[in-house]
């Protein structure tokens, strides 16, 4: 860590400090959502709630793979994330980087991704790196993964509306303008706080990021098609994969915590217009939820508390070194009293 870089204080986290308090808030908000939208769907479901019953019990073998595609999600998340912090030459591909990550996802019900501060703070806790160029490796991280998923709606798009070759043209172009973008407005932040390292955005390795980021969002959308698959209606793999990760992006840009009510609401009337019957719409809603979003909440929070507590216990070692050091130091007065 730089001198100039401000120390986190022992046992304290220099991010936002009321984390817990909104946490404990809109934790209660989100699940009475779910409750309701669950709620609503056996309402609908009315005398077909036997036939979806035992539809859903032949579901339950594909659970599993359903949780397998949310956790490939995840870790090229991780991936993704630990490269970019690597860049900065803040070191994160390691089993301490990976809880660091893990432990963001504690801040999920933070408004606006005000969440992803507590990656940075965790990471100037560790020493791995001063709070300025953290900051910035998050930032850059987002910028990353928020590209690969317009990659993605916009190649699905193209792909849907004109010829699947033009929608992978449509993806390849929309990488090469968004990175172009990046260097040419980084070169303009040459000369501030907000300086990038040489080269960031135009180099292979942010296009590799950033199709690592893309597996990410094809796995979420898989998650939500290996749900939706043989239901009524007339939803297909095109259509997982582009309203899943549309719906995400919705939440996103509502700055709601998590983007509760918005992502379920996007999903429900797009389950609606494909002809789901209501009944299936509230559980294949609450599975792709539960499995994408909600199960990783406490996982964030146990990671959290594993990392506090670990740097905790390293911040009062630093401290006692520094103390005994300092007596060390101190000049031996009694020496003096013998000498005079």
């Amino acid at each position: 860590m730089s001198p100039q870089e401000p120390q986190a204080a022992h046992g304290e986290l220099p991010g936002p400090p009321a984390i817990a308090h909104w946490y404990r808030r809109t934790e209660i908000i989100g699940l009475l959502i779910l409750i309701a939208v669950t709620a609503w769907g056996i309402h609908k479901a009315a005398g077909d709630w036997g036939l979806v019953m035992d539809y859903w019990k032949g579901k339950l073998p594909f659970l599993p793979l359903v949780l397998g595609l949310a956790i490939i999600d995840v870790a090229c998340g991780a991936v993704g994330w630990a490269w970019v912090y690597e860049r900065f030459g803040i070191h994160a591909a390691d089993g301490r980087g990976a809880r660091v990550f893990l432990a963001g996802y504690a801040g999920l019900f933070l408004p606006a991704q005000l969440g992803r501060l507590i990656r940075p703070d965790a990471m100037v806790r560790l020493r791995r790196g001063g709070l300025g160029d953290c900051y910035k490796a998050e930032a850059a991280a987002f910028v990353l993964d928020a590209t690969s998923v317009v990659v993605l709606l916009a190649a699905l798009a193209a792909w849907r509306l004109v010829h699947p070759i033009v929608g992978l043209l449509t993806g390849a172009a929309v990488i090469a303008v968004c990175l172009f973008l990046g260097n040419q407005i980084a070169e303009r932040l040459s000369d501030t706080k907000l300086v990038m390292p040489a080269g960031f955005w135009w180099d292979p390795r942010s296009l590799a990021i950033i199709l690592i980021q893309l597996v990410g969002w094809v796995a979420h959308g898989a998650a939500f098609y290996v749900l939706v698959l043989d239901l009524p209606g007339t939803s297909g793999l095109w259509d997982a994969l582009f309203f899943a990760p549309a719906a995400a992006v919705l939440g996103i840009g509502t700055g709601l915590p998590g983007g509760v009510g918005a992502t379920e609401g996007f999903l429900g009337a797009f389950l609606s217009f494909t002809q789901v019957p209501q009944g299936h719409l509230a559980l294949v809603i609450s599975a792709f939820r539960v499995v994408t979003f909600w199960i990783w909440i406490p996982l964030g929070w146990l990671a959290l508390a594993v990392t506090r507590r670990r740097t905790d216990r390293r911040s009062l070692r630093i401290q006692e070194s520094e103390h005994e050091e300092q007596i060390r130091n101190e000049p031996d007065l009694s020496k003096n009293v013998d000498g005079s």
